[in-house]
Parts: C-alpha cells; structure tokens; sequence
C-alpha cells in the first residue's frame, strides 16, 4: 500500500508541477502575442481605414450576416438584435433562428421590430442541414433583419437553419443573451482584409451582469453585484487574455467562443455547419475547421484579438453555475471523444501534436487529477505515507501561481485599456484574485468531474436550463422605425 502511495503521491506532484509550469508559460507567450497584435492593430479601426483596406486589396467590402439562435429568450431578444442593428458597419443582415420556445420570444420579436411572414424564396446552403421551419419573417421596419421560426431542434440545429439562409461573406455567432459594441464589426472585417489567411477570429467575452446597456454597447465599466458574476469576470479575462491568446501562436486555437465568433462563410459551408446534438457546438466546430484545413493541406488559420466586442450574461448564482459548467464538462467530454483520432496524430500538425494533446492532458483531464488529490493525499498523509509538509509546499506553490495569473491578467487588462479601468472597479478585481486560487477553483473542478459522471453513469444529454435576467438598460427606449440607432 505503501508503494502506490508513494507513486501516486509523486504522480500527483509531478502534474501539478507541469501544470502550472504550462500555465506560466502560455502567460508569457500571450503577453508576446497581445504586444505583436497592438503594433500590428494600435487603436480600434475606423470605417475610414477599413475602405482604404478594401481599396488596396481592389475589392469590395464583404456582406456580414449576424447569427442569433434564440430558444426562450423573451426578456433579452430586443435589446440583443438593436445592438447588432446598430452595428457602425453598415453591410449587415441580421438573422434571427427562434427555435419552437415556450416563451413569447418571437411574438416579442413580430412586435418590437414589424415583422410580417414572407414566402421562403431564400437560397439555402447545399451541405448545411436543419429541422423544419415554419415562417420565416422580415421587417418593415429593418430591411436587413429576418427572423425564422423553426421547429425545436437545439443550438446548434437553430445556428445552421439561421446559416443556411445568410447571405453574407462573413459570418457573425452571437448568443440572444448578449450585447455587440456597435464598433465591433468594422473592426473585425478589417483584420480579415488585412490577413487573407484568416478564417475564423475569437474575441474575449465581457460578463454584462449588472451592466447598463446602451445604444453603442455597454456603458462605462459597472461590475457584478454576485459573488459567483464578479469571480466570472477575472475567469474570462484570464482565460481569453492568458490562453487563448497563446494558442493561436501555435495555430491551434481549438475553441472560439459560441457567444461570439466570427469566420468566413465558405469554411462554415465546407464543414457542414454545426453538429446537431453537440453539447459543444462551439469547439466542435472550431475541431471540423482544423481537420478541414489540415485534410486539404490548406493555409488558414483562426486568429483571437484581445478586445471585448461582445458581453453576455453568466450564471449569477450556484444553482445557474452548475448548469452551465455541468453542460460545458460534457461538452468538452463529447468533443475530445470525438475528435480522438487527432490525438498525437501528425497528419493534423500542431494540432494533433500538441493543441488537441494539451486540452486532452491539462483541460479535461485536470479536474479529474486535483479532486482525486484532494481525496488521496489527505489519506495518505494520515497513514503517514506521505509528508504533510510536501503536500502544504505544492497547494502553495497551486495557489501562489494561481494568484500570480490572476495579477498579471488584471495588469493586461488595465493596462491595456480594457473595460475595467476604475480604481474602485479593479481594488474589487483583486480582492476576487485572491479568493479564486483557492476556492472558486477547486468549485470549479468539482462541477467538472460532476458532468462527467452524470454523463456517464446517468447518460445525461440535456442542456439543464438557466434563469435569465433582464439587461439593465436604463430608461426605456423605443424601437425606432426606419432606424438602427
């Protein structure tokens, strides 16, 4: 007994030395690439400088269609559609897939924006698939906005009858519980007349909680009131700043986030759109590109950009987070399983030698690691086995590392001229970063293996659901006719 232990014991030990070492390393690589990225991209682009790209290049300005799936989201869909409305980019289509909810989302949608039913004359997409639909709809007042009405067929189902429509060169993912900064695409479509080998870009996701909405996107820099909202904000800036950022140097960025991504159409089309019954849709499909690109021995690639253009509401109670980190953990479970054949394969290059191994080793499989060293060591350090001292020594160094992340991402981020710049704002941001290390954590891996077992035991498949709540957007504003400001 005592020799498994023992092994047991250092296995441990070794894994958390390897994990924070990746950690600290992908932190130094991201401040590189932040600064590699604010020399090639100094201020946010004008629609000036994005004619003058479109110019050099001798062509013309793509049509850019935002994609919202929309499943009972009646208190925020109008506030959601108005912020891409408003988009300062003016060659937009808004396409709005209200997927059989039981809420009033759609009559919410007839009637805040004029809708009237229209005949499908659309051309649809040859390799993209879908359940029915019912009506599709456009705006009397909105010419660029439709709205589809389809039978329940889940996310994913909703983004590609919403997909299979669009008419633009560049597709915009947007969840309905989210607000785009009105300079958001102009900005975005001046990286891809820029870098003709990009094909997808990611973008950080700000928390909206107890934020006030306003005509450009969120006004000022107001932070949660919730405990489990404000230790959110430090874990999307850190993993968007600190992470992501990182793996794009190795050209295997595996995840844009399904609340907001961006890729050109023609990928989207070549892969077949989102998988149906994904609880992942998102790293599903950033997987099906890579292989896409891999397989045709093609020279693309997804980009990631250190500002925030979309916010989006995160679970601001317990009940709210063990939804969502429940549904993500399988999500993440079903996705490596799926793409298993990417494992240290390398026809797939940096992604089958190292991206898809790395999430493999230290994202699905450390909350497995920590909550089994959390009911070893203590066992065996009662049957003295193992030295009390030496387990103290490596939780420091855990929460020491942790912390010191946690530091460095509130550093890029006021530093950077992020949204939380305020005195008062980032004293609170520091007292979480010293919370999280050693609590919100260990909560956070414990949900994960949580997922996981209900996945495999209970065969759990659902979505869960989550309370949503309304977005604070001061005084009531009317939608105007015939204008998106």
């Amino acid at each position: 007994m005592q020799e498994f232990y023992d092994i047991l014991g250092w296995i441990l030990i070794v894994y958390a030395i390897l994990y924070t070492s990746s950690k600290l390393y992908f932190t130094v690589v991201s401040i590189i690439q932040i600064k590699v990225y604010s020399k090639l991209y100094p201020h946010i682009a004008t629609a000036e400088e994005l004619e003058r790209y479109a110019g050099e290049n001798d062509h013309k300005l793509p049509i850019i269609s935002i994609i919202i799936p929309a499943y009972n989201e009646e208190p925020n869909i109008t506030d959601s559609v108005l912020s891409c409305l408003r988009q300062t980019y003016s060659l937009t289509e808004v396409v709005v897939c209200s997927d059989g909810g039981t809420d009033g989302t759609l009559e919410r949608l007839v009637e805040d924006f004029h809708m009237f039913e229209v005949e499908d004359t659309f051309e649809h997409s040859q390799t993209i698939t879908h359940k029915p639909v019912r009506r599709y709809y456009k705006s009397a007042s909105y010419p660029n906005l439709v709205v589809i009405d389809k039978e329940n067929g889940g996310k994913a189902d909703a983004q590609n009858a919403a997909i299979s429509i669009a008419s633009g060169e560049i597709l915009t993912l947007m969840d309905a519980d989210s607000i785009l900064e009105s300079n958001a695409l102009v900005h975005l479509a001046s990286i891809f007349e820029r870098d003709p080998e990009v094909v997808g870009i990611g973008t950080p996701i700000g928390v909206v909680n107890d934020s006030v909405v306003g005509a450009d996107g969120i006004e000022g820099s107001s932070f949660p009131k919730s405990f489990w909202a404000r230790v959110q904000v430090l874990e999307y800036l850190r993993s968007f700043l600190l992470g992501r950022m990182a793996m794009q140097k190795f050209k295997g960025l595996m995840l844009v986030s399904g609340a907001f991504g961006v890729y050109q159409k023609w990928i989207v089309d070549a892969v077949g759109g989102f998988e149906i019954g994904s609880m992942a849709e998102d790293m599903d499909l950033d997987c099906k590109v890579w292989r896409f690109v891999n397989d045709n021995k093609l020279k693309f690639k997804i980009k990631y950009v250190p500002e925030v253009f979309c916010w989006s509401q995160v679970p601001d109670s317990f009940s709210n987070l063990v939804v969502q980190r429940d549904r993500w953990s399988r999500g993440l479970t079903q996705t490596m399983w799926k793409n298993r054949k990417v494992f240290f394969n390398p026809r797939y290059k940096s992604l089958g030698l190292f991206s898809y191994p790395y999430y493999v080793f230290f994202e699905w499989l450390t909350p497995f690691i920590e909550i089994l060293g959390i009911l070893v060591l203590p066992l065996a350090t009662y049957h003295g086995v193992i030295d009390f001292s030496l387990i103290l020594k490596v939780l420091i160094v855990y929460y020491v590392v942790g912390l010191v992340l946690n530091v460095v991402t509130i550093t890029v981020e006021a530093s950077s001229g992020g949204h939380y710049k305020d005195s008062k704002v980032l004293a609170k941001l520091v007292t979480v970063a010293l919370i999280e290390p050693f609590f919100y954590h260990w909560v956070n891996s414990f949900l994960y293996v949580y997922g996981n077992l209900r996945m495999i035991v209970l065969r759990e498949r659902g979505w869960g659901k989550m309370e949503r709540k309304e977005f604070d957007h001061g005084p009531p504003e009317e939608v105007v006719e015939g204008q998106a400001a």
